[in-house]
Order: structure tokens, then C-alpha cells, then sequence
């Protein structure tokens, strides 16, 4: 018997599975290792990185990635100072957005950039010419659009945000991403499976497997076996045309937990 723990985001299935925390020899479970702060700050970090990746799918699917400069002479000297432009910057937009019946859905973080620690803010918003205009309107022309990083599922874009959060202000306990509440949250599922977890993962019918997500390992101390894998729905094929003048019977497929 194995867990495997399906998280649904967008078109996307990002899944984990895992044999139970037990020893092979005793069925009892066994006691976690000490682990070195240096492990537990990677796993952290991983973690943090793989729920904003998700995020960023159920979100921003072909969305924009900007960066918010300033211009020169009138760069904030403060990481608070610059976090404070931020987050009024983002209340306008939204206030705005809302006038037009629209809703402003974001992420964003402030950088301290490498040349000359000079601080500017990164921001993933939706592929819409509405949020796009208004954010020109309050920020003004220092906006450069970037293309999303879509190779990975925006893999990199997310392990890109969080490492800026391990750098200097994390440090001092300030530094963190912003996102707005509206974002639609990826759906988590855990289920029970009967059975060895194999070496190849598990792709239902309907799906592909995202190869370069796949990873895999066994822990010869604990005797944990793991996948982490991501997979896409596939489009539907179109149901070819019934010959005949009757309407058809509607009809229902057996409960997946892939659904």
C-alpha cells in the first residue's frame, strides 16, 4: 500500500506518492533522523516552491511577468520604504480594476537587485489589456514585461521568487511574496492505494506525462519509497455526430479519482 496525494491545478495534476513511515521489519513506525538545519532550510524552501508553482498554474496560465523599476534618483533607499510603494501600488490598481467591475489577482515580491542593491518589485499578473493599463496609470512607463517561464509549468519562475526570499530581508524576517486573496487555490486529495508503488508513475487515460517533473527516491533508513510527478489533462476529442433523429441517452462514467 502507498499515499498518493493529488493536487488539482488548472489543467494540471501535480502528484506525490509515498509508501507509509514504517519499518519492514517491526510494521511500526519509526522515528524521523535528526536532520541538519541546512537540510530542513532545502526542504522548506522546496516545498514553498512547489505551492507557488501550483499557484501559478490555477492563476496565470500564459499570464504576464513584470518588473516594477524606478526611476533614477527616486529609487527608495529602504527595503521598507520600498515595500510600503508596493503594497499602496497594488491598493490602487485593485481600487481601480474594481470601478470597471474587474478583479486584480496577483503575486508580488521586492527584490534587492545584484547592481548597486538597487530595490524593485516583481509581479505575475493576469494576460488582461485592462490590468495591464491601469498598472501603466499608477506606476507609470518603468514596467518591463518579461515572458513567463513556461518551460517546467513555471517551475523556475517560482523557484525564482523564493529564492529572492531567502536573501537578505528574509533574514531579518521581512521579506515575503504578496498575493491577492481572490487567487483560486489548487485542490488537494489524499487517497489510500492498494498495492507496490512501481518505478514508472502512474499516468491515467486523458493525461501526459510532464517528463522533466519526474522525480524519484528511496530512503534505505526508513524505508520510504517516493514520486513526485506532474501530469496534463489532455483536450477532449470531439464526439463524432449520432446518425440518427433520436436525441441521445445521456450517460455516466465510473468515479475516478482523477476527475
Amino acid at each position: 500500500m502507498y499515499v498518493m496525494k493529488i493536487t488539482t491545478a488548472g489543467r494540471y495534476r501535480y502528484i506525490k506518492c509515498y509508501t507509509p513511515l514504517c519499518s519492514k521489519a517491526s510494521g511500526k513506525r519509526n522515528q524521523r533522523m535528526n536532520e541538519s538545519p541546512e537540510a530542513v532550510k532545502k526542504y522548506n524552501n522546496e516545498r514553498r516552491s512547489e505551492k507557488l508553482q501550483l499557484l501559478i498554474i490555477a492563476n496565470f496560465d500564459k499570464g504576464y511577468h513584470l518588473t516594477l523599476d524606478y526611476p533614477k534618483g527616486q529609487k527608495p533607499e529602504t527595503y521598507e520604504e520600498a515595500e510600503d510603494n508596493l503594497k499602496k501600488t497594488l491598493y490602487a490598481v485593485s481600487r481601480r480594476l474594481k470601478k470597471i467591475g474587474k478583479k486584480f489577482k496577483y503575486i508580488a515580491v521586492t527584490e534587492r537587485g545584484k547592481k548597486a542593491a538597487a530595490l524593485h518589485h516583481h509581479l505575475i499578473i493576469e494576460h488582461d489589456p485592462d490590468v495591464m493599463d491601469e498598472l501603466l496609470a499608477v506606476w507609470g512607463q518603468r514596467i518591463h514585461a518579461a515572458v513567463m517561464y513556461q518551460d517546467g509549468q513555471y517551475k523556475e519562475l517560482a523557484d525564482y521568487i523564493v529564492k529572492m526570499e531567502t536573501k537578505e530581508e528574509q533574514t531579518k524576517g521581512k521579506s515575503k511574496y504578496h498575493r491577492s486573496r481572490n487567487l483560486d487555490k489548487p485542490v488537494e486529495r489524499r487517497h489510500f492505494i492498494r498495492g507496490p508503488l512501481l518505478d514508472e508513475p502512474y499516468v491515467p487515460k486523458g493525461f501526459q506525462l510532464i517528463r522533466e517533473s519526474f522525480r524519484a527516491g528511496e530512503n534505505e533508513v526508513l524505508h520510504i519509497k517516493w514520486q513526485k510527478y506532474m501530469i496534463e489533462k489532455m483536450p477532449s476529442k470531439p464526439l463524432k455526430p449520432v446518425k440518427t433523429k433520436e436525441a441521445p441517452k445521456e450517460c455516466t462514467k465510473r468515479e475516478s479519482i482523477f476527475d
